[in-house]
């Protein structure tokens, strides 16, 4: 749509001519508008005003100058003669002749250049004309990006039709590459300036190597200013058809969202592939206000075989949630739920607790005197597939208080009662209530030292948690079955470092002794810390006193050097047998090439899961990349041109939603 936006910006000529010249020429120049020549005359038989000589016309910031300006008080018109250019901090345009009628504001420009600063957007045309307010006639039009005269691409036409807040239809369009003509279209309609229009989209093409060739053609649906449809068929030359349909719709006093379905059948795997998703967004800040994201596929591997998204396909589980609430000053009432589908094949998802749905009421604490209250309370229905069904009832209140001022002592008084109702299994018992107390406490200070352009803070803090045995084990549903036989001492220190322009430093030294473990009270002893200058750096890490080794290390380390762009991390888990490492790197090889590379590789699994390289070019208004990306089963290319100003063409793809990204040019 850049292109016909491009074009179309040249209307604005029409009214800034008009409106540096002023209503009636004086010899005294207005406060608003001064005019300059060397010969000016009026002829009151004919009405008419003759600038000659050098004419130049101010007004704001808008000059036009010309060799010679005619205007006829009479017809309202306005010519402008010879080296005809228009200036002002937006647009450049020069032409050899113009004509406009004040009055109605209909004109001409012969041999028009156009410029416009901003979007480096170059035009050219033998004549546009203003028809009216909504239409306009370009003939023998060219568009580019390019600064060179011979510019390395543009768009040329014979002749142009546009209605503003409508279409744009062109007649005989090439594009040419340095001057020669490379691709030639009868016709071209694309919307210009106006709401969603119906019609075919450019389609998007690719290849990859298990699936063959790959096209899908995107048919776009207006149904309403605030709804519409978008259909896509997909065709993949080894694996068979696919279709999607995709709805859109903001709506007041409901929100906005979108549906999306997507089926597939593989003619390979002989299988048929589903996949639906549904966003909506509602916030009121007095109202009804929540969320739904719902993530459906009918097989596991759906996301293996058609995702390009290696975050998405090398996931565990695919969630759905949702939760609408309605707030009160002090509280709220929400309805929520939550839904896993294990997308690896060696587990099954229905060994999962499913939430749907739960009911809660929650009181925000509220001083009341020294002490502040809360409440959380819900009402929550689980099942699984091949387990159980649970009724939960949840309370759970709480008190506040706090005292102290250069050392803080916090504490926290809980009651929790909870209630289970359990169905279908013969693992539990079929009620379970479970009641209990917590007591927290928490001493903490903040100590401050100030070095020149330094200063560092350290808060050491120490505290203690007591949750004494419940009678009966629930089945674990989530973090409420948690709450359990607790009597741990912890301790930490954090330290930050900051300077005149923000923190640099952030470290967290913490370890904790639990007197329900035995011969082995002490916890993890637990570092995390992050460095924000000159480079990023997050990392945690854990170590077990008791075994004696490292638990866990995960960090993120990114720069950029100059123009050289760096980024490793590194996920380990020795509990849950887990070990990769993703790294990025990007640089430029001269002024216009540039290399960019990223991997991740699982050394507990599959090895390989995903590398990519991009090799790319730029210049001034166009540029080139091509990249090569290798993932466990399959391998991918893609080409993509980039035409600055008008968009991304990329031949290649990595698969469903991937291809060319084009203007939404309508055919």
């Amino acid at each position: 749509m850049k292109l016909c936006f491009a074009i179309v910006k040249i209307i604005f000529l029409f009214s800034v001519i008009a409106f540096v010249l002023p209503d009636n020429v004086s010899a005294e120049p207005s406060e608003e508008t001064e005019i300059q020549a060397r010969h000016l005359q009026y002829n009151k038989a004919e009405k008419t005003y003759y600038l000659e000589g050098n004419v130049v016309i101010k007004r704001l910031d808008a000059v036009l100058k010309a060799d010679r300006v005619v205007y006829n008080e009479e017809t309202s018109l306005v010519h402008a003669y010879g080296n005809v250019r228009y200036e002002d901090k937006d647009v450049t345009i020069e032409s050899d002749e113009a004509e406009i009628n004040i009055e109605t504001k209909w004109g001409r420009i012969f041999n028009a250049d156009v410029f416009f600063k901003k979007d480096n957007y170059y035009i050219k045309a033998e004549e546009i004309e203003r028809l009216n307010e909504k239409n306009y006639q370009l003939k023998s039009a060219s568009f580019t990006t390019c600064d060179a005269p011979v510019a390395a691409w543009c768009f040329k036409s014979s002749d142009a039709d546009i209605r503003i807040g409508d279409r744009i239809k062109a007649r005989h369009v090439t594009f040419r590459i340095k001057g020669i003509p490379t691709f030639y279209t009868p016709y071209l309609w694309a919307p210009i300036l106006t709401e969603r229009k119906s019609g075919l989209l450019m389609p998007e093409i690719g290849f990859r190597s298990d699936k063959g060739i790959y096209w899908r053609q995107p048919l776009y649906l207006v149904l309403a200013q605030n709804r519409d449809l978008t259909f896509n068929l997909d065709l993949y030359s080894r694996r068979g058809i696919g279709e999607g349909i995709e709805y859109r719709y903001i709506e007041r006093n409901i929100g906005e969202g979108k549906i999306w379905l997507y089926h597939i059948k593989d003619k390979k795997l002989n299988e048929h592939f589903v996949e639906f998703k549904a966003e909506h967004r509602l916030f009121n800040r007095d109202y009804f206000s929540g969320f739904l994201d719902l993530n459906l596929i009918n097989k596991q591997d759906f996301y293996r075989e058609y995702s390009t998204e290696v975050e998405v396909w090398a996931s565990r589980f695919l969630e759905s949630k949702t939760e609408f609430y309605y707030p009160f000053r002090d509280s709220r009432v929400y309805l929520e739920g939550r839904f896993w589908q294990e997308l690896r094949d060696d587990h099954e998802t229905g060994e999962i607790s499913q939430k749907i749905p739960e009911i809660g009421f929650t009181v925000y604490p509220v001083r009341k005197g020294p002490v502040y209250l809360s409440l959380n309370s819900a009402y929550s229905h689980f099942y699984s597939k091949d387990l159980h069904r649970v009724n939960r009832f949840d309370i759970y209140p709480r008190v506040y208080h706090t005292l102290g001022d250069l050392v803080q002592l916090s504490q926290i008084i809980g009651i929790r009662e909870t209630y289970y109702s359990i169905y279908h299994t013969d693992s539990y018992k079929q009620s379970i209530s479970r009641e209990s107390f917590d007591y927290s406490v928490r001493l903490h200070t903040r100590l401050l030292k100030r070095y020149s352009e330094i200063l560092h803070v350290v808060e050491p803090e120490i505290g203690y948690k007591f949750i004494p045995q419940t009678n009966d084990t629930p089945p674990l549903l989530d973090s409420v079955e948690l709450y359990n036989r607790v009597s741990l001492i912890y301790a930490g220190i954090r330290s930050y470092i900051f300077d005149s322009k923000g923190m640099i430093l952030s470290l967290r030294l913490s370890e904790d002794y639990d007197f329900h473990h035995g011969d082995r009270p002490l916890g993890w002893i637990k570092l995390e810390g992050a460095i924000f200058r000159p480079f990023n750096l997050k990392f945690d890490s854990s170590y077990n006193p008791s075994s004696g080794r490292i638990e866990t290390v995960n960090y993120s380390l990114s720069a950029q050097i100059k123009k050289i762009s760096f980024s490793l991390g590194q996920r380990y888990s020795k509990e849950e047998d887990i070990l990769f490492y993703t790294a990025t790197l990007s640089f430029p090889l001269t002024s216009r090439w540039s290399v960019s590379n990223s991997i991740w590789y699982d050394m507990r699994g599959e090895g390989l899961k995903d590398l990519a390289t991009t090799l790319s070019y730029s210049s001034q208004c166009w540029g080139i990349s091509v990249s090569y990306r290798k993932r466990p089963d399959d391998y991918s290319f893609m080409f993509m041109v980039q035409l600055k100003g008008l968009g991304f063409i990329n031949l290649g793809g990595y698969g469903a939603g991937q291809g060319l990204i084009a203007p939404e040019f309508i055919y």
